[in-house]
């Protein structure tokens, strides 16, 4: 009897000895495809930094690496060409890293500050090629013409920019009026490369007869394929307000034109209308009553004589 409960003992033992190695190999496969990564580390850490970038591009050529150790060797890439002084080298490395992983941070108590600011340095730069960029000089006070020229600077590096759009409206009035902005081939002065002009014009179509100043308030919008915008100056709750000045420049005959309400015939039309209106309710008040029938003398006495 006891020599068959140490014979399962024993068995027992084999097969829990069987499942650690197993478990190790198997560990250790899932861990095969970092063997370039590890190895690169230690000669990093050793300050042997052309072995080191060897064993990384031999890492980064394994299929099936996991996400994680991608970003790791990038990292180490990086931090190898800036030690090396090749700048270029690096900023393509933290790039490569930031496109497989776009919200990775460096912790800053385990990195350099050089290679961190490096790294913050590039990431900034990508977040702001990814953005449509623009910038408007507003308007304060313009002469009166017959459409108000609007004008913007954009940079949209990732074609992100579907159109541009310009609202605008007289000033306390409910409703914007909305124009679409052109590209020009106007430079656009201190913006860069790859920077855009657009124009838009404000039509002058408001009455100021009598008046010597109009409000005006407008607001740009950049708009994508689905319609979102994705860059604006000014929006319809805060707008940008400018001043036009209508005893500059020239008013459009037509906004120059009395009113209707303001002109002698509008109102002769509204007495005639008024007295032809009221002339014919007396006519046919008199039309409407009964022809009077003869007068009423009393009960009549009928005699009759044989």
């Amino acid at each position: 009897m006891v020599s068959v409960a140490r014979s399962r003992n024993t068995a027992v033992s084999l097969l829990l000895v069987g499942s650690i190695l197993l478990a190790d190999l198997s560990v250790f496969a899932q861990d095969s495809s970092n063997q370039f990564l590890q190895e690169a580390k230690i000669l990093y850490d050793n300050g042997q930094y052309s072995e080191a970038m060897q064993k990384l591009q031999q890492a980064i050529k394994i299929k099936g690496t996991p996400r994680k150790d991608i970003v790791e060797i990038y990292k180490y890439m990086g931090f190898i060409y800036i030690v090396q002084g090749h700048k270029d080298n690096a900023r393509r490395a933290f790039e490569l890293l930031l496109k497989v992983d776009p919200g990775y941070e460096m912790n800053p108590l385990l990195t350099s500050p050089k290679f961190l600011n490096f790294f913050n340095k590039v990431r900034d730069d990508l977040r702001q090629k990814d953005r449509v960029i623009m910038r408007h000089t507003a308007l304060t006070e313009v002469s009166a013409a017959e459409r108000i020229e609007v004008r913007a600077y954009v940079i949209d590096l990732q074609k992100n920019l579907n159109k541009m759009m310009l609202y605008y409206r007289r000033r306390d009035d409910p409703q914007y009026s909305s124009v679409e902005m052109t590209p020009s081939k106007e430079a656009a002065v201190g913006m860069g490369q790859g920077a855009q002009t657009y124009l838009g014009f404000i039509p002058f179509l408001w009455n100021v007869y009598g008046e010597s100043e109009l409000f005006i308030d407008y607001y740009l919008a950049a708009l994508d394929s689905q319609g979102r915008w994705v860059a604006n100056s000014g929006n319809p709750k805060q707008p940008v307000t400018f001043r036009v000045n209508l005893l500059a420049g020239k008013v459009p005959e037509e906004a120059l034109k009395p009113p209707l309400t303001r002109t002698w015939w509008f109102w002769t039309l509204i007495g005639v209308g008024v007295a032809a209106v009221v002339g014919g309710g007396v006519a046919i008040g008199l039309a409407l009553q009964k022809e009077p029938g003869p007068p009423n003398t009393g009960a009549a006495v009928l005699i009759l004589r044989m």
